[in-house]
């Protein structure tokens, strides 16, 4: 495991105008996101999590994030990492879901362990110093990371324990399945991209389910195959494009996410029987 990048920010709101703060990104590696102080709002893999003081967040390669702070001062601080694909439990999608749930209230009496919160203040404090300057600072602090993903994953499995043994009414009810919310949050990942290119080997590596697996579950859940689903969602905005706007149909197929116009028209006319021209023009005249 490596760190690839690193830093720590200090939010002021009295430096600017604007009444919120955003801020995120997509990253082509993990990251730990740790929000120190502050009130905030994360967005992830069509997730929306309400957030205040002292909540870890571990977010997926590739997958866009949008943090928005509504308070007036705020620190948190982010690191990227490489390798851990190589943690089989952690790299799971379904485990970094709960945990992230967890962080936002889905277990009111969950809460996270004095040991981990020691971690998550000894890395607050290196992120202060100038890390490169001190000898091994780097390391050290690749030390404390591997410290918290250990705490993280120990934490889960005694959290899957107790739920498997409580009969108490704070357990998570019996229709909870991860692998439903996995499925949930690829959907949502999809219909907040699907201009980009996504294929079947994208989502099996963000879910961590093999193709056939993720085939089968997906079509349950949704009645559609990932990859249909994908292409509904692109075809759903190209009529609408069509149908409310003016734009050139070339111009609608770079926004639904076609590669060219041709193949965009190609699909659209085995879709819907008409050429995009021809359909806009039929909705036009029937309304």
């Amino acid at each position: 495991m490596r760190i690839r990048n690193y830093g720590k920010v200090y939010h002021d709101s009295t430096v600017t105008t604007r009444p919120e703060y955003r801020t995120g990104g997509i990253h082509p590696t993990y990251e730990l996101l740790f929000l120190a102080s502050g009130s905030y709002q994360l967005h992830w893999l069509g997730e929306q999590y309400e957030v205040s003081t002292s909540s870890l967040f571990i977010l997926t390669p590739n997958t866009p994030h949008d943090l928005i702070i509504h308070s007036k001062n705020a620190v948190f601080w982010y690191i990227e990492l490489t390798g851990i694909e190589e943690e089989p439990y952690l790299s799971k999608l379904q485990n970094i879901l709960l945990w992230n749930r967890l962080q936002s209230g889905l277990d009111p009496h969950f809460t996270s362990s004095p040991l981990m919160q020691l971690c998550l203040s000894e890395v607050s404090q290196m992120l202060d110093m100038k890390l490169h300057d001190q000898p091994y600072g780097e390391q050290l602090l690749l030390l404390n990371v591997q410290k918290i993903l250990l705490l993280v994953k120990g934490t889960l499995e005694l959290y899957g324990k107790d739920r498997k043994l409580s009969n108490s009414s704070t357990a998570l009810s019996s229709g909870y399945s991860l692998s439903k919310e996995v499925i949930k949050a690829l959907a949502g990942y999809m219909e907040s991209t699907y201009k980009s290119k996504i294929t079947l080997h994208d989502l099996t590596r963000i879910s961590n389910f093999q193709a056939t697996y993720l085939i089968k579950r997906f079509k349950e859940e949704t009645g559609f195959t990932p990859i249909d689903y994908l292409l509904e969602l692109r075809m759903e905005a190209a009529k609408t494009y069509l149908s409310t706007t003016e734009m050139p149909i070339q111009k609608v197929a770079e926004e639904t996410g076609y590669p060219n116009i041709h193949h965009f028209s190609g699909e659209f006319k085995r879709k819907t029987g008409l050429s995009p021209t021809n359909w806009r023009k039929q909705k036009s005249a029937s309304e």
